[in-house]
């Protein structure tokens, strides 16, 4: 239970605060007293710091997987789109897209990037909705249309 704690609270550690870490136990401070001076636990400094004595760097290594298609440019793009226009086709957020990408990012990735800011696809409504009272209301005309009224 513990060690799961403690590592979660090493993934929140910031790159700061990281190099604040190694910075201050050069400096000679214990593990415990550093923990405590920035509120985290002594396991936490002893990994981040056992990171740098080993590997040399404390930042974290990039995750496995394949790399992403598009980069934070064209994910600004297809946010912009998307939220100023939210009946827009997949294919018309591609034609928006900047020029200068040659694969062009296909409309799989695009639909992710939208789920990934929470944004859904959207269709244009054809018509209102009939609530029960506007359904009442035409079973009663078209019953007055057959009385002859």
């Amino acid at each position: 239970m513990t060690v799961r704690r403690n590592r979660r609270q090493y993934e929140q550690l910031t790159d700061f605060d990281r190099g604040r870490i190694i910075g201050l136990r050069e400096a000679g401070w214990s593990n415990r007293r550093i923990g405590r001076h920035l509120g985290r636990s002594d396991m936490v400094v002893a990994r981040c710091w056992q990171q740098w004595i080993t590997e040399g760097r404390v930042y974290r290594r990039g995750g496995s997987g394949r790399p992403r298609n598009t980069n934070d440019r064209e994910d600004r793009a297809i946010r912009r789109v998307a939220t100023s226009a939210p009946t827009t086709s997949l294919a018309s957020i591609q034609r928006h897209l900047p020029p200068s990408r040659h694969p062009v990012p296909s409309r799989e990735t695009i639909r992710r990037r939208r789920t990934e800011v929470g944004l859904r696809s959207r269709r244009p409504l054809r018509r209102l909705p009939l609530t029960p009272h506007h359904r009442q209301c035409r079973l009663d005309f078209a019953d007055l249309g057959q009385l002859g009224v």
